[in-house]
Parts: C-alpha cells; sequence; structure tokens
C-alpha cells in the first residue's frame, strides 16, 4: 500500500510538471506572437473611426436622413427668411448665412437659468474658431423689448463675445417669435401656444446650419460633451467644401 501511495505521488509531480511546462510554452508562443506583431498592419496607435457625414433634417421633428455626397434634396429644412439687428445696430439677415457655417441658439440677456451656461459652453466655439472667418454664431434674443442694441453691446461686453464673430439679435418680437417656433421649434411650449402668445419659454437646443441654410447638427447647449460634438461636426462640414 505505501508503495501504491508513493507511486501515485510521483505520477501527479511529474503530471503537474508537465502541465505547467504546456502552459509555459503557450504562454511564451502568445506574447512571441505579439512580440512579433503578428496582427492587421493596416491598424496604427494613430488609427481613429472614420467620421460619417453630417444628416439633413426635414419636416417639424427634425427627422435626420443622410444623402450621397454632391447630390441636392429639395426637402432638407432650410432657415426661413428673416431680418433684424444685431448689436451694433446693423441689419443682419438671413442673407448672411450664407456661404459660411453658422450655430445659432436663443437667449435674453437677463436671464439667470441655463442661458448663462450656454452663453459659457458656446464660448467654446468662438475660441476655437475665431481665426476662421467661414464659422459664426447668432444668437437670437427672445426678450427683444428689453434687449435693445445698447443692452446687447453691454452684455457682449460682459460675456467676451467678440462682435465680428458672434451676433446677437433683435428686433420685432412676434416675427422673432415665428421664426423660432416654426423654422427652429425652439419654444418648449410652441404645442400648446399660438404664434402671437408673448410668453416663450426657449429650450437648451443648439443648431449647426451650413453653406447652403440646411439644417446639419442639433446639440444641447446645456452640456459641455455636446457642444464638443458640436465643435467637431464643424469640422467635418469644412471638408465637404
Amino acid at each position: 500500500m505505501k508503495f501504491i501511495n508513493l507511486f501515485t505521488k510521483k505520477i501527479s509531480k511529474k503530471l503537474f510538471y508537465v502541465l505547467l511546462l504546456i502552459v509555459s510554452v503557450f504562454l511564451f508562443a502568445c506574447n512571441d506572437n505579439q512580440k512579433e506583431g503578428n496582427r492587421d498592419k493596416s491598424l496604427t496607435h494613430f488609427d481613429k473611426p472614420k467620421n460619417d457625414p453630417l444628416p439633413y433634417f426635414r419636416g417639424k421633428d427634425f427627422e435626420p436622413y443622410w444623402m450621397e455626397p454632391g447630390k441636392v434634396s429639395y426637402e432638407s429644412k432650410k432657415v426661413d427668411f428673416f431680418e433684424f439687428i444685431n448689436q451694433k445696430d446693423e441689419k443682419f439677415g438671413r442673407d448672411n448665412l450664407k456661404n459660411k457655417l453658422t450655430v445659432v441658439s436663443f437667449f435674453f440677456a437677463r436671464c439667470h437659468g441655463i442661458c448663462p451656461n450656454i452663453v459659457r459652453n458656446i464660448k467654446f466655439v468662438q475660441t476655437e474658431y475665431a481665426n476662421d472667418p467661414n464659422v459664426q454664431i447668432v444668437s437670437f434674443s427672445v426678450t427683444p423689448d428689453l434687449d435693445t442694441p445698447p443692452e446687447l453691446r453691454k452684455f457682449a461686453g460682459e460675456k467676451g463675445i467678440i462682435d465680428s464673430k458672434w451676433s446677437l439679435l433683435t428686433g420685432d418680437r412676434e416675427k422673432i417669435f415665428e421664426l423660432a417656433r416654426k423654422t427652429f421649434q425652439a419654444d418648449t411650449d410652441a404645442a400648446t401656444k399660438k404664434v402671437e402668445d408673448k410668453d416663450f419659454v426657449h429650450s437648451e437646443r443648439v443648431y449647426l446650419i451650413d453653406k447652403n441654410l440646411n439644417f446639419r447638427g442639433l446639440y444641447n447647449g446645456n452640456k459641455g460633451d455636446s457642444i464638443q460634438n458640436l465643435i467637431d461636426d464643424i469640422k467635418i462640414l469644412e471638408k465637404e467644401g
């Protein structure tokens, strides 16, 4: 019996060492393969996911859809006609959006809610594209009776807004409300209101408009990561030409 137990122990030890040797060889082989670079040589440390073309939008609900480069869509949602006054007391209208990439938002100077944070976030766009004449920012006041050009100039100075880069617009209240509701769907309570209603609760939404007045991106101006997406998307549109 002692002989059998001793024999069994010797067999177990031998089996253990054999298994250990097999595992060691396997691990060495795997590690060696990694050192030799047995992988797709087209992949490098610098590779990044390729960005898809930005969508177009249609309908009141901003339904996104994609088109092949070079094609023209007749159902794409575009910015409707408008003409207001900026903080420099100059006329500024839809024609000023043509041939530029435009970031659009709604605000009012005396807002103490979401406006300050949205303005701070959009300033990252201003900083990123400060020297790019093809990118501009436009913000419509939803309290135009209070936000006169002198008030907007004061607001711009306090917030570090560059006049040549960022236009703050004021004008006829009914026309601004109509544009905001019908074109941008920027009133959070628009479904229960009429165009002539004086109350306006603007959303956090920020819009990206291309050189042909098409809507190409929707973002949450209250969130930094969403504004970073906006900054990245502008770069994509610039490559479209």
